[in-house]
């Protein structure tokens, strides 16, 4: 199973841009662990289906309706349950958890099964603490890359989930695709292909799902036209917004304890 991980060399050759690549896949997990619970593989949209949405440009009006349709103001909470297919495995391999966005805290991605981790992305550092209780932190400021995605996916997770689309359009490529214009919920998907080439050699494209609210996440290794290719969704449900519980401010403490000498 290394050997997988290991052929992502973007990554590996560079620990802090891999670490920050995995909060995308979240902005949230090509990294997030090996899992071993499978998951059906019809769950998962072939790569293909998204080639219509990426031959269409997004415009001002939409970007902006779909600004109004995501925000949901300072601070989010939800469930993920998060889908990795790899070409070189014939199932999916699948890991679920529990998520907190603050815009003055940071981000909170807490893994629950099949084994418990947790991932805090604040101030441009990210602190892992894995299933045995170790913590680790990078901070993104080590090389010019990896500070350009330090600076890069904070502003990536507040438009996913705070509404703030406009800022996307600077370091990606935006498209947009109405799919089902007779549902009251207006189904959509935006599509994102990054600039930055270091990033989409990780990452070539992304596309976002939804209605009144994110649905999904998908990532592709490679154009919608290739197959097979990596790829891994990540689907939201019970999103709430609301003020910080004392449980999770003492999460975020943690990222304050841990950065400490």
């Amino acid at each position: 199973m290394n050997s997988v991980l290991a052929k992502s060399s973007v990554l590996t050759k560079n620990p802090v841009l891999g670490k920050c690549a995995l909060l995308l896949c979240i902005a949230c997990g090509l990294a997030c662990g090996l899992i071993s619970q499978p998951l059906k593989a019809e769950t998962l949209a072939a790569p293909g289906d998204y080639q219509a949405l990426f031959s269409q440009s997004a415009d001002t009006k939409q970007l902006v309706a779909l600004s109004q349709k995501l925000n949901l103001g300072e601070t989010v909470r939800g469930q993920f349950v998060q889908s990795r297919q790899l070409k070189v495995l014939k199932k999916p391999l699948i890991s679920q958890g529990q998520f907190i966005f603050d815009q003055t805290q940071g981000l909170i991605w807490q893994q629950i099964k099949p084994f418990e981790s947790l991932l805090i992305l604040k101030d441009k550092q990210l602190i892992q603490r894995d299933s045995q209780g170790r913590v680790q932190i990078s901070k993104a400021d080590t090389s010019a890359s990896a500070a350009a995605m330090g600076d890069l996916l904070p502003s990536l997770v507040r438009a996913m989930l705070g509404g703030d689309i406009s800022g996307l359009s600077e370091n990606f490529e935006l498209h947009f695709l109405i799919t089902d214009r007779l549902s009251p919920d207006g189904q959509w998907k935006l599509g994102l292909t990054p600039k930055d080439p270091l990033m989409k050699k990780a990452i070539a494209n992304m596309v976002l799902e939804g209605s009144d609210v994110l649905q999904s996440l998908a990532l592709l290794s490679a154009a919608p036209n290739v197959s097979p290719q990596d790829m891994t969704r990540i689907d939201f449900s019970a999103l709430s917004q609301g003020t910080l519980s004392e449980t999770e401010l003492a999460l975020y403490a943690l990222a304050l304890e841990a950065s400490k000498p």
